[in-house]
């Protein structure tokens, strides 16, 4: 019986072993496909290909990849990816002996296809036993180790092709796929990570045959666009319908449905829109891969540097690839921050390639490497990103079509570039200006997709500011000075360090904003409402918070109704922020407990007095206290008793006047020092109809106008409205224009009696 998922890990049966045949089956997906594109002239030559066959083989490759990888997808629901990858690997073995065998171009071509399906349906395997191998807090890990080693898969093919002449020829250099598929697979045997069958056998995503070849068809149609003129949409279009279409292959969704509920976001869902962008991240990296390897192969031979400085210059993304990928092991970045940094940086450095033609071959070939490592860098790190939360909610069911999504992505942006193989750019079929036009192509794409994927807000600081640097330079000098190398090193450079900036302080807002809205949230469940009745009193109540970083102050209140009688309670606690509401938790919870059975104010009081000093005790705090004023009317009564303890006395509002209550005043709560049998009773104060007793804060009558004054309140209530409802909306909204800024909370309560209104004074 297969352990379960706790006792795989708890066993090490997800080791190292386990792990890194994971990542070697997942980059074989890199290794071969570019194998492949540097050995074709090789192998064309040997064959007796022409430019039309050798462009109908790279159009297979595409096409047999992305059947493989679409059709791996359904094998693993129905089979499950232990099946998948252990039929797989012998027939990409055996593929890889029919390729090398070849003497003539159909069975090169039999071999390539059946080798490159053979290792895309590897490749989908590993990527969908990815979210069952891990924990899902361990996922991040397993995606930025798998790009890592993509990255030396990239830098080992390269290696490779440049020494395919010493190795024996293109047969040697395309034996290392068919022989690393041997080597996996006694392996994978092994590992148990790689699932069974499933206990009940999925059903298919409705019209999956008609989508995926509909995906196949586009595809092919990709590849087989000719690159002659990039300014024509029909490569671009191509691109777009693939990508849709590939989108509803893994949600079972017509292009037609697809749009209609995109209109709709919450119908989406988080899986849905994960998918959506890792089907972008995906395409803008094997479109950016591709369209870089072009463009360095055109450039750099155009200056005299030749086509080894070309493909060494290459290997810079590979290099920009591992560093993203040991990057993101020791640092988690959030998927539209790294689209944000990663692909603007990437756009600004493929946009400084243009400036290659101006440069020596040496410094040509050496600020191409750099570039090549910043685009690397860039396009992988959103790759990781996007790519960790798009496997961390892989639907249970359907996880193998859901999978398939990404890989076909990749294929489908490599295809859009061009059949033309690596090598015969350098031929006069490539044109100067159609390499520019690809260049500006792939800038603009990466720019969208950064603006698509990201806070556009950090794109465009990095972009602008490369480029602003980029204007004055120009404008102040020459443009001479501004193409040196060490010129666009320092603009690229600019534009990062801006764009970190604004992403800095955008974490950092929102990290406040979270934190407020979190004690926002949080003072609202300790603060309840104040109800409109309670008893036979009419009461109205605002609390404002502060306009400081963390808007909480120290105000409570609370009212309760029993047996009879209504009991108000109005506060302040010393200090603010989180302590101070802790604190403000404490003393409500003792009064929501104590006010039922006790039966005087003064003995609740104390008990408040007591249960604070405690509190302060525990904290070791020798100033904590608290003023508060505790109010009870007996129902149907006219008048209502008070007890001050520190805070500032009331006011009572009637016809023509605003008296504020002389009363005794205690010590605030805390000191523990109130006793019954010697402290001043409640004090009992006449509540005739048409009059309304205020309470409130100090942060109503202490706040400042910009001279220093405090805010009138005997003066202000002149021109006060009468009802309590506005009464107390008028005082606050007078007080913030007052002072502008409130710099401590408000909490203001009315009490009158039922149905009592009061002119103004």
């Amino acid at each position: 019986m297969v352990p379960s998922l706790r006792e795989r890990h708890s066993t090490g049966e997800f080791g190292f072993f386990g792990r890194a045949l994971l990542v070697a089956g997942a980059a074989l997906g890199l290794l071969a496909p570019t194998l492949h594109s540097a050995t074709l002239v090789r192998a064309g030559s040997s064959l007796d290909m022409g430019f039309t066959a050798r462009a109908a083989t790279q159009v297979l490759v595409v096409a047999a990849s992305l059947a493989g990888v679409l059709l791996a997808g359904r094998a693993v629901d129905m089979w499950g990816t232990r099946r998948v990858v252990l039929w797989c690997l012998p027939v990409g073995g055996a593929g890889g002996a029919v390729l090398l065998a070849a003497p003539c171009a159909w069975m090169y071509w039999a071999g390539l296809a059946v080798e490159s399906a053979a290792i895309m349906g590897v490749v989908l395997g590993c990527v969908a036993a990815v979210p069952t191998a891990h924990l899902t807090g361990r996922i991040r890990h397993a995606v930025a180790a798998a790009f890592a080693a993509f990255a030396l898969a990239l830098i080992a093919g390269v290696m490779l092709a440049l020494a395919a002449g010493r190795l024996g020829g293109w047969r040697a250099v395309e034996a290392v796929p068919a022989l690393m598929c041997l080597i996996l697979y006694p392996g994978a045997r092994r590992l148990r990570v790689l699932k069974g069958p499933p206990a009940v056998r999925q059903a298919s995503v409705e019209g999956f045959a008609s989508r995926a070849a509909l995906v196949v068809v586009l595809g092919a149609g990709l590849q087989a666009a000719p690159l002659r003129n990039w300014l024509d949409a029909e490569v671009m279009t191509l691109l777009a319908l693939s990508l849709i279409a590939l989108h509803a292959v893994a949600g079972g969704e017509r292009p037609g449905q697809l749009m209609r509920r995109r209109r709709n976001r919450e119908r989406l869902g988080r899986g849905g829109r994960h998918r959506a962008a890792t089907v972008v991240a995906g395409g803008i990296w094997g479109f950016g891969q591709s369209a870089l390897a072009t463009i360095l192969l055109v450039s750099l031979s155009g200056v005299g540097a030749g086509q080894a400085a070309s493909l060494v210059a290459w290997t810079g993304f590979g290099v920009g690839s591992a560093v993203a990928g040991f990057t993101c092991l020791r640092q988690r970045v959030s998927p539209r921050a790294a689209s944000a940094l990663g692909l603007t940086l990437a756009a600004v450095s493929v946009a400084l390639l243009s400036t290659l033609s101006q440069q020596r071959p040496v410094a040509a070939t050496a600020m191409a490497t750099g570039l090549s490592v910043a685009i690397g860098f860039g396009i992988i790190l959103a790759q990781i990103a996007w790519v960790t939360e798009y496997l961390s909610d892989l639907p249970v069911s359907q996880r193998g079509v859901a999978a398939s999504v990404y890989p076909a992505a990749v294929i489908l942006g490599g295809a859009a570039v061009s059949a033309t193989p690596y090598e015969t750019v350098l031929a006069q079929e490539a044109r100067t200006d159609t390499i520019s036009q690809l260049l500006w192509i792939t800038v603009t794409g990466l720019a969208l997709a950064a603006v698509v994927l990201s806070r556009s807000a950090v794109s465009l600081a990095v972009a602008g500011a490369a480029a602003v640097q980029y204007v004055l330079v120009t404008t102040l000098s020459s443009i001479r000075y501004a193409q040196r190398p060490l010129a666009m090193v320092v603009f690229v450079l600019t534009g990062v360090i801006v764009g970190i900036a604004v992403w800095i302080s955008g974490r950092q807002s929102a990290r406040l904003a979270r934190t407020q809205a979190g004690a926002t949230a949080l003072q609202r469940a300790v603060l309840r409402p104040i109800p409109r009745h309670l008893g036979t009193l009419d009461l109205e109540g605002l609390y404002r918070p502060a306009a400081t970083e963390s808007g909480i102050g120290g105000d409570f209140y609370d009212v309760s109704h029993t047996a009879g009688r209504s009991r108000i309670l109005l506060g302040d606690v010393r200090g603010k922020g989180l302590e101070a509401l802790q604190i403000v938790n404490d003393v409500l919870g003792c009064f929501r407990s104590r006010t039922h059975d006790t039966q005087g104010l003064a003995d609740l009081a104390t008990h408040l007095d007591q249960h604070l000093a405690r509190t302060a005790s525990a904290h070791e705090d020798t100033e904590l206290f608290a003023t508060a004023i505790l109010i009870e009317h007996e129902d149907g009564s006219g008048e209502v008793r008070i007890l001050n303890c520190g805070h500032l006395p009331p006011l009572l509002l009637g016809p023509g006047r605003a008296e504020t209550l002389a009363l005794p005043a205690l010590l605030p709560l805390g000191f523990g020092v109130l006793d019954p049998a010697h402290d001043p009773a409640p004090s009992t104060v006449p509540l005739a109809p048409g009059t309304v007793l205020l309470l409130y804060t100090d942060g109503l009558s202490e706040a400042r106008d910009a001279s220093g004054a405090f805010y009138p309140l005997d003066e202000r209530l002149r021109h006060a409205p009468a009802d309590p409802a506005r009464l107390v909306r008028h005082l606050v909204s007078d007080a913030t224009q007052w002072t502008h800024r409130l710099t401590d909370d408000i909490a203001l309560i009315t009490l009158s009696p039922r149905h009592a209104s009061v002119p103004p004074p």
